[in-house]
């Protein structure tokens, strides 16, 4: 049954409606600049930075051993999440008792809608062969099953040694590598990264390694888009995901990144919105996160 908010929001115009979600938007802009102050007069370092590219510390940053230990201590919680009838609407990287968020839940189906369109295409019962990048210690494989429990896969996780060890530890039937070449030695019917390739320095470089390999489908999710300025680099300091570290990544500009992608021989069939939007206060231009499925084309 519908509570009382859910009812008054049914019975308002569609304009009205529209109006109140920017105006939420904006709230959790106004947020992000309180805390962005709040860091400024603590002396506090803020949450994200704009920053030369010499500062580029990334491979450290997630490293740091809290990364594995934080999300081995939340994937109970998040197996538990994922299971059916459940919503899929809490992230991994969501703290305990942590509400649905509709956010997580569209990312998720977004990923859906792409391992769907490479399972329909797939002939003979052979296993649907998926690399996921930066796939931590397999999030992504875990919803896999839960959103194709009668398919057949041959999953592969190109990860850090120290997250790689802890996944082999949880999901043995998914294959954990640990150096590009060996991960992009055979093609895939979808190479699939979500928050990942925007932490790689040389981005265009193993895109183009990705391109090689051949693969159907590339898809990003959850990377940082901007529209006007060149691509620039941030630090991040996720402390709030209970990471003690910090790391860095792209901006990227979008258009400089598709135009890239096609002279890959890469198509765009599709784009994602996602909604997340960080505030970094002395960036040149804010973010909007976004995704892209890409088709290999003939």
């Amino acid at each position: 049954m519908a509570n009382a908010k859910q009812v008054i929001v049914r019975l308002l115009p569609p304009i009205l409606t529209d109006l109140l979600r920017a105006a939420k938007h904006r709230a959790g802009q106004a947020n992000s600049l309180k805390e962005a102050l709040g860091n400024a007069v603590s002396g506090e370092k803020p949450e994200w930075e704009a920053v030369p590219v010499d500062r580029w510390t990334a491979s450290n940053g997630w490293l740091h051993p809290s990364i594995v230990a934080t999300q081995i201590e939340k994937w109970r919680e998040f197996s538990q999440s994922i299971r059916t009838p459940e919503p899929f609407g809490k992230s991994h990287e969501a703290n305990p008792g942590a509400a649905v968020n509709i956010s997580a839940h569209n990312i998720t189906v977004t990923f859906g809608y792409a391992v769907g369109r490479v399972i329909a295409e797939k002939q003979n019962g052979d296993p649907t062969r998926l690399l996921d990048w930066g796939g931590g210690i397999g999030h992504y494989a875990s919803l896999a099953h839960e959103l194709f429990p009668r398919a057949h896969f041959d999953y592969v996780i190109r990860e850090l040694e120290t997250l790689a060890e802890a996944g082999r530890s949880l999901l043995p039937q998914v294959r954990f590598l640990c150096d590009d070449d060996e991960a992009l030695s055979q093609s895939y019917d979808l190479i699939f990264a979500s928050s990942s390739l925007q932490y790689s320095r040389d981005i265009y470089g193993l895109l183009s390694k990705m391109a090689v390999s051949g693969s159907r489908w590339i898809m990003v999710c959850r990377m940082p888009f901007i529209d006007h300025a060149d691509d620039f680099v941030v630090i991040q300091r996720p402390h709030r995901y209970g990471y003690n570290t910090e790391y860095t990544g792209w901006f990227l500009n979008r258009f400089k990144f598709i135009d890239f992608m096609k002279g890959q021989g890469y198509r765009l069939d599709r784009e994602f919105l996602n909604d997340e939007r960080p505030f970094v206060p002395n960036a040149s231009e804010q973010c909007t996160y976004r995704g892209y499925l890409f088709e290999k084309t003939h």
